[in-house]
């Protein structure tokens, strides 16, 4: 059933837990919707819930929690829901989840590392939300994970136990201004293909274990301007293929290793502006296509390997 932009709806039909035959339900901006009926528990046979865009819908029912066959369920931009279900986490066929921009939701009910199926997680523009649950990385099925923008303008620290999400290939923490560092075994998410740490303004380093992620094929750090130096063994990344170091402007120097990138095709370090030197045999990196040095203000010579870039 679509109900897309019924933007005059109020409410939903009491007895609408009577289709039990209901596979779809699809209420996405009918922006007048303030509740959902409690028979909603009936619809043992729903597997995909769209409420995004109800801006006034406030709370969920708690027999929300009884969809079991539940595999989709998108709540963007439902600016007035502060809270889920405390026992959220018995939705076990939850596949994916999208809570991007819902600007009044403060915090996480721990039971959500229960949803063992749960694979995409999207949490973009929380802008309330302070910390992810301790133990995150129960959620063993999570492929993607993103919390980009303002959703993490209070966070610190991540838990450790998110190094333990080994199925992880996405990962998006663009503008966590307030982010310093890394858990220490971060390099133990061994099927991370994609990073973004992208205006991270406070990270000072990268764990040593970062060059551990040996799948990684996007590493952006674009805007972490207090980033000094890069893990010695940096090289060690023999799968990346983009590597966005552009306004860090702390980075005097990168490691000799990075020249054994040899997969690295986009190389971009715009505004390094302490960047002195590139390493003597820049033009190992064989299969480069894209190199951007654009205002390196202290960027004295280039090396005459530079001109293997064939």
């Amino acid at each position: 059933m679509i109900l897309s932009n019924c933007k005059a709806l109020t409410e939903l039909p009491k007895d609408i837990g009577k289709l039990l035959k209901l596979n779809e339900l699809n209420l996405a901006f009918c922006s007048s919707l303030k509740a959902l009926p409690d028979s909603m528990f009936q619809l043992k046979e729903l597997k995909h819930l769209d409420l995004s865009g109800c801006f006034k819908l406030g709370c969920l029912p708690d027999s929300i929690v009884d969809l079991s066959k539940l595999k989709t369920f998108r709540l963007r931009e439902c600016n007035n829901l502060k809270n889920l279900p405390v026992k959220f986490g018995k939705l076990q066929s939850l596949v994916e989840l999208d809570l991007s921009c819902c600007s009044k939701l403060g915090c996480l009910p721990d039971s959500i590392v229960d949803l063992s199926q749960l694979k995409t997680f999207q949490l973009r523009e929380c802008r309330k939300l302070k910390n992810l649950p301790v133990e995150i990385g129960k959620l063993q099925s999570l492929m993607e994970l993103d919390l980009f923008g303002t959703t993490c303008s209070k966070l610190v620290y991540l838990p450790d136990s998110i190094v333990d999400l080994s199925q992880l290939k996405t990962f998006r923490l663009q503008m966590c201004h307030k982010l310093e560092n890394l858990p220490v075994e971060f390099g133990k998410l061994q099927s991370l293909m994609e990073l973004d740490l992208s205006d991270c303004s406070k990270l000072g380093c990268l764990p040593d274990s970062i060059v551990d992620l040996s799948q990684l094929k996007t590493f952006r750090l674009f805007g972490c301007h207090k980033l000094e130096n890069l893990p010695v063994e940096f090289g060690k990344l023999q799968s990346l293929v983009e590597l966005n170091l552009s306004d860090c402007y702390e980075l005097g120097c990168l490691p000799d290793s990075i020249v054994d990138l040899s997969q690295l095709k986009t190389f971009r370090l715009f505004g390094c502006h302490k960047l002195e030197n590139l390493p003597v045999e820049f033009g190992k990196l064989q299969s480069l296509m894209e190199l951007d040095l654009s205002y390196c203000s202290k960027l004295g010579c280039l090396p005459d390997s530079i001109l293997h870039l064939s």
